[in-house]
Formats: C-alpha cells, structure tokens, sequence
C-alpha cells in the first residue's frame, strides 16, 4: 500500500509539475502574437485616419450651414467604431497566422489561447484607454474647435469618460474574440463547414428575434435596447467576451493548422 502510495503521489507530483512548466510558456505565446507588430499600428493608424476623416466632414457640414442650423451645432459621427472593427479583423488575421507557428513550437493548444487571450485584453485596455482620452479631449476642446464629436457621444459619456472607455474596452475585447474564434471555426471545420455553422447561426438568429417581436411587439424590443446604459453594454459584451473565450478553447482543441 506505502508503494501504491508513494507511486501515486510521484505521478500527481510529475503531473502538477508539467501544468508548470507549460503554463510558464504563456509568457513565450503571448509575445508570439507580438511579432507581427501589424496587430498594433494598423488599428492605430486606423483610428487616427478615421479620425482626421470624421474631422474633415465635420468641417465641411459646418460649411453648408443649412437652414435652421448654425456653426456652432455639434456633428455626430460613428468613425470611432472604424478601429473596433480593425480589431477584430486584425485579430482573426493574427489567429490565422500564429497558430501553424505555435502547434510547431510544441506550444499546447491551452497555453497558446491563454497568450492569445492576455494579448487581446492588454489591447483592449489600451484601445479603452485611447477611446477615454479621446473623448476627453474632444470635451474640452469642443470637438477639436470644429464641434465634430467621433468619440465624445451623449449617450457614451452620459455617466462619465471611465464609463465610455470601458464599455470601448469591453466591446474591443468581445470583437477580437469573435474574430478570433472565426479563423479558428475555419481551421476546425474547413470552407463549407465554417459557412454552414455560420448561415445556421444567422437563422437562429433570425428565429430568436422573430419569436421575441411576436412576445412583446417592436417596441418592447427596440424599447429593451433604449433602455440599455454604457455600463449595461459593457456588462453584455463582457458577458459575450467570457462565452467566446469557451467557445473559441472547444474550437481549438481540434483545430488543425
């Protein structure tokens, strides 16, 4: 029994110390994703770009000057959400490019998601980071002296800047992880399977929305997303972020490269 025993504990023993020694290779999968510096500077020049390009239209709206209208009218524009989508593209293309390199690094497939996933949430931090100083800025300068607000939204800044970039922060997260798990239902089912998961989804989709409108009518269901806040979008996508995180370990636990 004393032999069992001791057998038993070196087994535990070897096991908990090769969970170590591969979680201590997170670090390694996580600068891998870094490699490719494009995962940084192209949703960067992406944001500047959109950016000066809402500025200019704003300019230009403030040159018409239409009836009932005067120079001093704040211009909406949605361009802030041009990075967010980068983002996840950018995100996809990363998947797609560093997990051939990290299967033949004899990186596991665990410690190679969780470097992925520490890469998108230091991102996503930044981007929120960015999106909040951003609106700050857009706030005391008056929309940059051109009352052209890209970041600065009512609705986003109605509980405070840290509100508006977390919710930024939590929306990047959950697109990057959405792109992410796109390249890898790709690599786990091929073309037809990828569209066939996808076209299945979008009809569920539509049923789902479908069954709820003929529950509670249209204006229960656009009154539920008037209701939402900055903080409520944040805690949703926060939620879709956690639930794609599950989705995209099953995906690559059979994803080949």
């Amino acid at each position: 029994m004393t032999v069992e025993m001791a057998s038993q504990t070196a087994s535990a023993e070897r096991a908990t110390e090769h969970r170590s020694s591969s979680l201590a290779r997170v670090p390694a999968a996580f600068r891998l994703h870094l490699v490719n510096r494009q995962l940084i500077w192209i949703p960067l020049i992406v944001f500047g770009g959109a950016w000066a390009l809402s500025l200019g239209i704003g300019l230009w709206a403030a040159q018409l000057e239409p009836a009932g209208s005067g120079p001093d009218d704040p211009v909406y524009t949605g361009s802030g959400q041009a990075a967010l989508w980068c983002l996840a593209f950018m995100a996809a293309y990363s998947g797609s490019h560093t997990f051939p390199f990290a299967l033949a690094l004899s990186f596991s497939r665990r410690v190679y998601l969780l470097g992925t996933l520490l890469v998108f949430l230091m991102i996503a931090v930044c981007y929120g980071l960015l999106f909040g100083a951003a609106a700050a800025l857009e706030e005391a300068t008056d929309g940059l002296g051109m009352h052209t607000y890209s970041h600065a939204l009512p609705f986003l800044v109605a509980d405070g800047l840290w509100v508006a970039g977390l919710t930024a922060a939590a929306v990047a997260l959950m697109l990057m992880l959405i792109g992410f798990g796109a390249t890898m239902l790709y690599r786990r089912f091929g073309v037809v399977g990828f569209w066939a998961v996808l076209l299945t989804l979008t009809v569920l989709t539509v049923v789902a929305v479908l069954l709820t409108v003929q529950a509670v009518g249209w204006d229960g269901f656009w009154g539920w997303f008037g209701r939402q806040t900055p903080l409520s979008a944040a805690g949703w996508s926060g939620l879709v972020a956690v639930v794609m995180a599950g989705v995209d370990y099953g995906l690559i636990r059979r994803a080949t490269p």
